[in-house]
């Protein structure tokens, strides 16, 4: 992938998913609440489009309950606690993301190659 952007917005939607996946939440978890506060400023501040900055404010916003001593009580169903649905949300808000970013680099793939082609053309 070209797009040093695309990359780290990549790189960071695999880390917060990982740790989503891996800290379930449901406690007052300082460590994981900051890390996924400062990775989604950091994807956020890396890439200038605003889905992805709107999902990302999402997850941020998601994670900072899941991972509170009782924010995530709100969001408890009737079969399921309020931190596996707020686990749910925040890998659906990335998983978003995801496919934005593969958006975002064939956009750009097109627009480079229609560029190059046009180049070409002139060059004839």
């Amino acid at each position: 992938m070209p797009y040093k952007d695309l990359k780290d917005v990549r790189e960071t939607y695999v880390t917060l998913r990982d740790l989503v996946i891996q800290n379930p939440g449901g406690w007052d978890d300082v460590a994981s609440r900051s890390k996924v506060e400062r990775m989604c400023q950091s994807a956020t501040a890396a890439l200038e489009d605003n889905e992805c900055r709107d999902r990302l404010r999402s997850v941020a916003e998601q994670a900072a309950a899941l991972y509170s001593r009782t924010g995530h009580l709100k969001f408890a169903r009737t079969k399921m606690s309020g931190a596996d649905y707020l686990r749910l949300q925040i890998l659906i808000a990335l998983e978003a993301v995801n496919t934005r970013i593969f958006f975002l680099e064939t956009a750009r793939d097109r627009i480079r190659m229609e560029s190059a082609e046009a180049q070409g053309n002139l060059a004839d």
